[in-house]
């Protein structure tokens, strides 16, 4: 099974910090948070469920409270250590329930002597989510992140919440608050995509309370979001372009790949194509306008995924052709990565207020040159911003250093947050072992011996000693070449 890009990166990235602050861990005694029976979507077993309740202001502690809701999978064996694994979701605006099913499978040896503990932050999951229902399908969700300008402002009339109170420094100390009332003296830390930014600005804020840390898919304090977004995406893309050149069968299939991708940009700019297919989940007859800002980032998020990134030639192919229904189809799964369990508003409140403050003079289409994305993705992550209420983010230095070990993780052909930003995270952290895995995109936790490297590294609580040579035999897929897969 294929582990679809899980904190998918708005998606997106970020925090511009300035000064660094720590809070010490609170050691006296607090009010024990109760646990119940409960189920979670795509886990079989019962685990124990959990409500916080917070004020949605935290520094007035008047007015609205909501319930931050958490759920903790018991250690396999009865041995069991004193530091859980807790998981941060990306995005921003993905809850960690959500990642039940996944920890169940690939953190199991993890698990075997230790508490998983899956928080929804605020604003995300089931945690009073800033969920916005401002479109009218799974297809429309992916046009209206990408060039519906005013998604941002519909969006803000739709919620029941104070998006301002939406941002890092206050769901890390809901979160925190969470590590204390559970009993937890020190805990371990995964976080993917975004969910990385989140757990080095726990450990920065509470570095005591942190044994150690997973980062996968790594957004380090001095990544400027959205900047790098478009020249990163233009690596992956020429790094597919280039391993089909170097496959026999693959460039005699696609003889001028980069050729027929521009070729189809040009032709959708000047002339969009409007197609009428049936869609390919629900089987009715729908229609799609594929601009060339819909069919750039429908290439965008397919690189996220070794899987998808492997039919991205063969679609692109179909489509210079004139045949548009594959990456219509394409377009589909591409806007459900976008919309699944994903917070709309939350990733705003996070982006917006933390983020594009640091990027407000910004010559985008200078940054992007001859990228094939351009401009287009972060020119409309501040148009969106223009008018989205802003709050206070969680404020550290970039050049924090922090003691926890760190294991960080990257892609090879991750096109958000390459191997490059892997070493620029391994800044803040001295005591670190970077491992990029070849064969992997957006999220590398989920492939082949890399969950047994997590297990071995929270074991020692180091990475000192591992062997992770096993991770460089992991291979990227190579391109289908024809609807019978990647060798005719």
């Amino acid at each position: 099974m294929e582990v679809r890009s899980i904190g998918v990166l708005a998606v997106g990235l970020g925090l511009s910090v300035l000064v660094a602050r720590s809070v010490a861990v609170n050691a006296a005694p607090e009010t024990p948070l109760t646990l119940s029976p409960c189920h979670l979507e795509r886990l079989a077993e019962e685990v124990r469920c959990g409500v916080h309740e917070v004020f949605e202001d935290r520094d007035a502690k008047i007015g609205r409270r909501i319930r931050i809701q958490f759920a903790v999978m018991p250690p396999l064996r009865r041995a069991r250590e004193a530091d859980p694994l807790f998981i941060i979701a990306g995005g921003p605006g993905q809850g960690a329930r959500s990642f039940a099913g996944i920890a169940e499978r690939y953190f199991k040896k993890v698990r075997r002597t230790r508490e998983i503990v899956l928080v929804d932050l605020r604003g995300t999951g089931a945690s009073n989510p800033l969920a916005c229902d401002v479109t009218d399908s799974d297809r429309a969700s992916l046009t209206s992140l990408l060039g519906d300008r005013d998604i941002a402002t519909r969006c803000s009339k739709t919620l029941d919440a104070d998006p301002r109170h939406y941002t890092h420094a206050a769901s890390l100390a809901d979160l925190d608050e969470i590590r204390r009332r559970l009993g937890y003296e020190r805990i371990n830390l995964w976080g993917g995509s975004w969910g990385t930014r989140a757990a080095l600005l726990y450990a920065a804020t509470y570095p005591k309370a942190v044994r150690s840390v997973i980062l996968d898919g790594a957004v380090p304090l001095d990544m400027e979001f959205p900047r790098p977004v478009a020249q990163d995406s233009e690596a992956a893309m020429q790094r597919l372009f280039d391993d089909c050149s170097a496959d026999e069968t693959c460039a005699r299939a696609f003889p001028n790949a980069r050729g027929e991708f521009l070729r189809l940009l040009e032709r959708v700019e000047r002339s969009p194509a409007t197609i009428r297919v049936n869609h390919p989940r629900t089987g009715v007859p729908t229609s799609a306008t594929l601009t060339r800002a819909a069919v750039v980032e429908i290439v965008r998020v397919a690189l996220y995924s070794p899987g998808d990134a492997s039919r991205i030639l063969q679609i692109l192919s179909h489509a210079e052709a004139g045949d548009y229904a594959p990456l219509f189809a394409q377009m589909i799964r591409s806007a459900s990565t976008l919309s699944d369990e994903m917070a709309l508003g939350t990733t705003l409140s996070i982006l917006c207020s933390e983020d594009m403050p640091g990027v407000a003079s910004v010559n985008f289409a200078a940054d992007s040159g001859d990228s094939f994305l351009g401009s287009t993705y972060a020119d409309g992550w501040r148009a969106r911003c223009a008018t989205w209420p802003l709050g206070a983010g969680l404020k550290h230095d970039p050049r924090v250093q922090l003691q926890s070990p760190a294991l960080i993780l990257s892609g090879a052909h991750d096109p958000v947050t390459p191997p490059r930003w892997g070493e620029a995270m391994g800044r803040h952290f001295p005591n670190h072992l970077h491992v990029t895995v070849p064969g992997a995109a957006h999220n590398a936790s989920f492939s082949g011996c890399v969950p047994d490297l997590i297990a071995e590294f929270v074991t020692k609580g180091s990475g000192a000693g591992i062997d992770t040579s096993c991770a460089q035999r992991i291979v990227w897929p190579p391109s289908m070449v024809s609807d019978a897969g990647s060798r005719p």
